[in-house]
C-alpha cells in the first residue's frame, strides 16, 4: 500500500476538499479547488448526505508512480482515481489528463473530477457488487447533474461523442482497452444526462439510497430493476428505448 508520505514536498491548499500539490502546479490546484467545492455542494444536496471525509492529491506527472494506492502496480498515467490508502481517503488527480479521456472540451476536466468525487460519495457506505454499467452510471449521471446545477452547457461535449461504438452499456464484455473503456463511459454519460432531462435529478437520490440498502450481489436483472424503479413511472419503458442501454 502506497501512502501520501511518498510525496513529502507537497503543499496543502484548504477548501471544501483540501488539496495537496507541488508548488509548480499551484494554479491548477486553485482551479481544482473551485471545481471540487462546486461538486461537493451539489452532490451533498442531491444525495441529502454530509460530504465524506476526503482530500485530493494533485500529483505531478513525474510523481505518478509514487501516488498513494492500495496495490503495488501504479494506475495508468493521467487517469484520476479514488483510494482508501490514505487517511482520509483521497481523490488522486493527475497534473495532465490522459489523452484517452475524450472528448476534450471546456467541461472535460470538471466532469472527470466530479465523476471521481461522486465515487467518494457513493463509497461513503458499503456498496455490494453490481454490474459495471450501474456502478459507473451513477457517477457519470451525478457529474452531469453537477454540471447542470453549475450552469455549464453539456451540448458541445455530448455532441462530440461517438454514439455508436459497436456495443451498449450492457453489452461490453470481457477485457476492454482504454479506448473502449472511454467509449463505455461516454455512453453512460449520454444515458445519465438523458435520464436527468426526462426524469429530473431526484432519481439519483433514490437510486443511490436504494443501492446502499442492498445486502446481496446485484445481478443484471436486479440492476435494471433498481434503475427503473428509481426513475419512476415509465422508467423501464424509457430505458428500453435508449440506444445506449
Amino acid at each position: 500500500m502506497r501512502s501520501v508520505a511518498a510525496l513529502p514536498d507537497y503543499e496543502r491548499l484548504t477548501g471544501a476538499v483540501p488539496i495537496l500539490h507541488v508548488p509548480s502546479v499551484a494554479d491548477r490546484a486553485e482551479e481544482l479547488r473551485d471545481i471540487l467545492g462546486t461538486g461537493a455542494d451539489v452532490l451533498a444536496e442531491i444525495l441529502a448526505v454530509e460530504p465524506p471525509r476526503l482530500q485530493a492529491l494533485l500529483v505531478a506527472d513525474e510523481d505518478w508512480r509514487e501516488a498513494p494506492r492500495e496495490s503495488e502496480r501504479p494506475y495508468p498515467p493521467g487517469f484520476p482515481y479514488y483510494t482508501r490508502a490514505t487517511n482520509p481517503p483521497s481523490l488522486v488527480l493527475p497534473e495532465t489528463l490522459s489523452a484517452v479521456i475524450t472528448p476534450r472540451t471546456g467541461v472535460t476536466l470538471p466532469l472527470t473530477v466530479w465523476h471521481e468525487l461522486a465515487h467518494a460519495y457513493l463509497l461513503r457506505r458499503d456498496v455490494v457488487r453490481t454490474p459495471a454499467w450501474l456502478r459507473e452510471l451513477i457517477p457519470q449521471a451525478l457529474s452531469a447533474a453537477v454540471a447542470r446545477g453549475a450552469g455549464l452547457s453539456l451540448g458541445e461535449h455530448l455532441s462530440e461523442m461517438d454514439r455508436e461504438p459497436g456495443f451498449t452499456v450492457r453489452g461490453l464484455k470481457g477485457h476492454a482497452d482504454p479506448e473502449e473503456q472511454m467509449a463505455f463511459q461516454n455512453l453512460l454519460l449520454l444515458l445519465g444526462d438523458a435520464a436527468l432531462v426526462e426524469f429530473g435529478e431526484a432519481f439519483l437520490n433514490r437510486l443511490v439510497h436504494a443501492l446502499w440498502a442492498e445486502t446481496g450481489v446485484v445481478d443484471g436483472v436486479r440492476a435494471e430493476g433498481l434503475l427503473a424503479g428509481a426513475l419512476g413511472p415509465g422508467g423501464l419503458e424509457w430505458l428500453r428505448t435508449r440506444p445506449e442501454f
